[in-house]
């Protein structure tokens, strides 16, 4: 009933790149299943979750095995798990879809959400869970979240994010007051943590509000930084978090130090700015299980637009530039480069709204921002996903309206003041 066992090197080797059938093949074989049959439940699931990973995932075969031993665990979890998981791949299998698109499956996604909800509050409620319990909760709130972010109204993710806080950090090495070391979340055994730990970083870096956990890095450059590095290679490697949505480790801890730095109103000194440059530029190439050379290109040019839009958000957030300053000016003209040197479509631009988000706020000429925007609205339309890109589009024009409408450049604290005013326009006062 299990299938096939996960893939050696091999045989990753010998499969199709880009068809979502060679992924589903991975995870499990293909069958033409019935899903009423009670013996087809975990086949169907299999099945039902490797089509959601062919979609969404940027390297879709790096992934089979964590999402095979993913899904058989929670499935033999319990059946509130069980109901979870189900869900999960019931919903992720239609993300894409022509069936998605005529139809959302909003009944499903309210039942996940209360699904998990009920399953968090059920473990928050007992005094002693153990960590086995702790672990598959939050690895099923964690890709429930995602979920949402893809297929529901930004509010619903963020509700998970805010009620999974107190399990992630039980789950957490160190004392419960005290900042949370991103270079040993790399090292924990659930990778969850690190998923966790870069939703809630992302979206306080692209929302500009505090993260909901302080987290401790190391000074980029510094002996420390260079100790950590040594000796925690999932730094300097690709992981999960890449694989699925093509932000590289070692990024997503810079922007975790540079969000610290502009949280805690911090203003570096040339020295530190140097050597943020500096780590930037030497964040590893990313090392996919592409054999086709489109493939290679394209994963290659999400990276180097991370790299851009992480030079923006050092510039403008960090150090305080406006964005007619020559070094902004740079990033965002070497950023536009890569966007326009390539054409619109799924791959690459769905692992790209985050960037554009960033770079939006260098963006001065015209055209540059009709492209952004463009782009932005393209994943909207294509298959009805990404459902918060409307919200993000009423933020950046607001950002470009608010200051030409005051004959100067853009500030990064422009975007803080877009932002309220959306808010107050479509979300319920909870949200606020």
């Amino acid at each position: 009933m299990l299938g096939p066992l996960p893939p050696t090197p091999d045989d990753v080797t010998t499969l199709g790149d880009e068809n979502p059938e060679s992924v589903i093949s991975v995870i499990h074989r293909q069958l033409v299943l019935d899903k009423t049959a009670k013996s087809n439940a975990l086949p169907f699931v299999l099945q039902g979750y490797a089509s959601w990973v062919g979609r969404v995932a940027l390297d879709p075969l790096k992934v089979t095995g964590a999402t095979r031993e993913f899904v058989c665990s929670q499935f033999e979890d319990g059946d509130q798990s069980r109901w979870v998981i189900a869900l999960l791949a019931n919903i992720g299998s239609r993300i894409g879809s022509v069936e998605f698109v005529e139809a959302t499956p909003t009944r499903m996604l309210s039942l996940l959400q209360t699904a998990v909800r009920r399953r968090l509050g059920d473990v928050k409620s007992r005094p002693n869970p153990s960590k086995h319990e702790l672990v598959r909760v939050l690895e099923s709130a964690t890709e429930a979240t995602v979920i949402q972010f893809y297929a529901s109204p930004v509010s619903e993710a963020m509700t998970l994010l805010q009620e999974t806080m107190p399990i992630f950090r039980r789950l957490c090495p160190g004392p419960p007051d005290a900042p949370i070391d991103l270079h040993l979340l790399l090292q924990h055994p659930s990778s969850s943590l690190w998923r966790y730990a870069e939703m809630d970083i992302t979206t306080g870096v692209l929302s500009d509000m505090p993260t909901k956990f302080r987290y401790q890095v190391a000074l980029p450059g510094s002996q420390l930084s260079n100790f950590y590095r040594s000796v925690t290679p999932a730094i300097h490697n690709d992981g999960l978090v890449q694989w699925m949505r093509g932000i590289p480790n070692r990024i997503l801890i810079i922007f975790a130090y540079m969000k610290s730095l502009h949280q805690n109103g911090q203003t570096p000194d040339e020295e530190t700015v140097t050597s943020i440059e500096r780590d930037i530029r030497e964040v590893p190439l990313f090392s996919g299980s592409a054999s086709d050379r489109f493939l290679v290109i394209m994963r290659s040019i999400v990276q180097e637009c991370w790299r851009q839009a992480a030079f923006v958000y050092l510039y403008m957030a960090v150090c305080g530039d406006s964005s007619d300053t020559p070094r902004v000016k740079e990033a965002c003209k070497r950023y536009m480069r890569l966007l326009k040197g390539i054409k619109p479509g799924r791959l690459p631009d769905e692992y790209l709204l985050m960037t554009l988000q960033l770079v939006a706020s260098a963006a001065q000429r015209p055209r540059d921002r009709e492209v952004i925007k463009q782009r932005a609205l393209a994943l909207r339309s294509r298959d009805r996903t990404h459902g918060g890109t409307t919200f993000v589009i009423l933020v950046m024009e607001g950002v470009w309206a608010w200051a030409d409408a005051q004959g100067r450049p853009i500030m990064w604290s422009d975007k803080a003041v877009s932002r309220r005013r959306v808010i107050d326009m479509l979300l319920p006062k909870k949200y606020k």
